[in-house]
């Protein structure tokens, strides 16, 4: 057997309790930055978000709280204007996914010129490269582990479908795993991107190919994860447990694109944006039915899973799901057939039929 692997994750990571304050100066100064502009959510911007802004004291230039869940491409614009018009030379995320894609986009837009509201700019976006993009640092408060590749989605304007930009030149330059800053994001967020990450592992196991490196980090993340999401669900102000999960969540994605392309994440793809459901919780909704799906047609990723999840991943996942009291059943948005039939009907023949999708999705209700 012969292979090559190639790193997609940021160069530079930085972990344990008190990296922020420790490490991100040291960052701005590599870059020689002096004018920051920090992305974040309402929320985050309370707790997260503030803390950062301390740290970033004099130099942070301007900031944009106003993202939200699957990231607005309305929002995203908005927040690149902002940056544009406050000079920034370095962006700062703090909170999770959807802000940390936002900063992508963000920085994506501002390097090509391209408006992604508008749908031949988008069109022009899958050739374009954002050479120059501007440094973006990115400090996670969920597991969701947008920081870790230089893929950036976010929600369509008129038809709420989730599309996105992607190259290498959007990795964060530099990541911080600080569980302190962790402790305030909301339980039922937190514990369902952790059930996400082990989705990355999960589908980063059943990807095609050998890679023997990813394939080792995502069995030992399958190991450690569900004790950290317990660990938390028991005790939400214990950093620890914390900064557990987001170490188990780095572990479960050296392998970002054919992990965030496998099945449980597209089919989560077609039903997340467009029903309202976060990308955490279509993990729970259909990972376990994914995995009952592909392990007989997978065997050897199959006894590889049952390396880190035990004799049956299945019904482990779905008693993890149960313990940690996220939901199980997608009939809870009150999908309809015709609901399900669209949203496999794109990926018909690619390479599963539209009947096996659906079954899928049936088993989810």
């Amino acid at each position: 057997m012969t292979g090559t692997f190639r790193y997609e994750n940021p160069d530079i990571i930085h972990f344990g309790l008190g990296c922020v304050g420790e490490s991100l100066s040291a960052e701005l100064d590599r870059f020689g930055a002096q004018r920051a502009f920090l992305v974040t959510t309402a929320s985050a911007g309370k707790g997260a978000g503030r803390a950062v802004a301390e740290v970033l004291g004099k130099r942070l230039a301007g900031r944009y709280d106003r993202i939200t869940q699957h990231s607005p491409v309305a929002s995203v614009m908005e927040a690149a204007t902002a940056a544009r018009e406050a000079r920034a030379d370095v962006l700062v995320s703090a909170g999770g996914g959807s802000p940390i894609d936002a900063a992508k986009a963000a920085a994506f837009a501002l390097a090509t010129g391209l408006d992604l509201r508008d749908p031949a700019s988008l069109a022009k976006a899958r050739g374009a490269s954002p050479k120059g993009a501007l440094p973006h640092l990115a400090v996670p408060t969920t597991l969701s582990v947008a920081e870790l590749s230089g893929s950036a989605g976010f929600s369509a304007e008129s038809s709420r479908e989730k599309v996105g930009v992607a190259a290498r030149e959007l990795r964060p330059a530099a990541v911080f795993y600080d569980g302190t800053l962790a402790v305030d994001t909301p339980m039922d967020l937190w514990l369902s991107t952790g059930v996400r990450a082990v989705d990355h592992a999960v589908e980063t196991i059943f990807a095609e190919g050998e890679h023997p490196l990813p394939d080792a980090t995502a069995a030992e993340s399958l190991r450690r994860m569900p004790k950290a999401l317990l660990a938390a669900k028991a005790d939400p102000r214990n950093a620890e447990a914390r900064g557990e999960g987001q170490i188990a969540a780095w572990l479960s994605y050296l392998l970002p694109g054919p992990a965030a392309r496998g099945l449980s994440h597209t089919l989560g793809k077609r039903i997340g944006s467009r029903h309202g459901i976060p990308h955490g919780v279509t993990s729970c909704l259909l990972l376990p039915h994914v995995i009952r799906f592909l392990g007989p047609r997978k065997p050897e990723a199959l006894e590889r899973l049952r390396a880190g999840l035990g004799p049956d991943p299945a019904a482990a996942i779905a008693d993890l799901v149960a313990r940690l009291g996220l939901p199980q059943h997608l009939s809870q948005w009150k999908l309809t057939e015709s609901d399900l039939q669209e949203a496999v009907a794109p990926l018909a023949g690619k390479p599963y039929s539209a009947e096996e999708l659906l079954g899928i999705m049936r088993a989810s209700l």
